[in-house]
């Protein structure tokens, strides 16, 4: 069970990076996804994001909510993603829901839920009665495993051997394609895309930060075997360095991001709270309560 559990967190940890270091290119991949099925969705009323917000920042009121992500749109509308790893229960749906509701008290602007989830979208509930009357229906759920990834992998592959320019669709394809449906074990899917990552010729800065950081996610969810995990992550080569190297610089460049952001967050809630009146020792109660 904690093994799992780890797991679960990773998946989070995974979509989490994503959001906040792919931004409108996660957002556009996951429309794509959804318009490759036959299946009617709401449109959303935007697509465009104007501003990437951490959850602390949008609702610094919050306590002890932690939304995963949320974009603020051009249309001043608010996308709130949010990531479940197993199988949507009605208990999902009522605390994404407060989640919205709370969001929508903070800002006073419309707020639109999209849900990914890897898992069963035949074992999952996808709206959520209260009461007789009132029900909530987050505007879009992705379900990962309704999409087939045999041959997006095989995609990917023709572009590599040909020493094609990678899009960002085919960086999150590499990423995503083991949580799709398939009937291939994904620790063999994952071990043959660590095998195609060596082969790689035409790679961007910022596609070889977001790829390593996605396949050391994937590879640790999918292969549980230390050896092989080790194995695998060593010949997996991005511009002359293993995933092992690249992620090891990615890890130093992630604190000193994060320590800049939360020096950041810091300064504009004590800027905040000063604005408010609040006495030095009300500012610093509430930085020890935040950070």
């Amino acid at each position: 069970m904690k093994e799992r559990k780890n797991d679960l967190s990773k998946q989070d940890k995974l979509i989490k990076g994503l959001a906040k270091y792919y931004g409108q290119d996660l957002f556009d991949y996951l429309e794509a996804l959804e318009k490759e099925t036959d299946e009617i969705h709401e449109l959303l009323p935007c697509t465009k994001i104007k501003k990437e917000y951490s959850t602390e920042l949008i609702t610094p009121n919050f306590k002890g909510l932690l939304m995963d992500f949320v974009y603020e749109m051009v249309d001043d509308s608010y996308i709130h993603y949010e990531h479940y790893s197993g199988n949507l229960t009605h208990g999902n749906l009522t605390h994404t829901g407060r989640y919205d509701m709370e969001l929508h008290e903070e800002t006073g602007k419309p707020i639109n839920t999209i849900i990914i989830s890897t898992g069963n979208p035949n074992k999952s509930e996808t709206e959520c009665w209260i009461g007789k009357v009132n029900k909530y229906t987050p505007i879009r759920i992705i379900f990962l495993k309704k999409y087939p990834r045999d041959q997006r992998l095989k995609n990917v592959k023709i572009k590599i051997e040909n020493n094609k320019k990678l899009t960002a669709f085919d960086i999150l394809d590499l990423i995503f394609i083991p949580f799709l449906n398939t009937t291939k074990n994904s620790e063999e899917i994952v071990k043959e895309i660590c095998g195609y990552v060596s082969k790689i010729t035409k790679i961007t800065t910022k596609q070889t930060k977001i790829l390593t950081w996605g396949l050391w996610l994937t590879t640790e969810i999918f292969i549980k075997n230390p050896e092989t995990l080790e194995k695998v992550r060593t010949m997996s080569t991005l511009k002359g360095q293993s995933i092992n190297e690249k992620l090891h610089n990615r890890e130093i460049e992630l604190r000193q991001e994060g320590k800049q952001e939360e020096k950041t967050n810091m300064k504009n809630t004590i800027k905040t709270l000063e604005n408010e009146g609040k006495t030095s020792d009300e500012i610093l109660k509430t930085l020890k309560t935040t950070f």
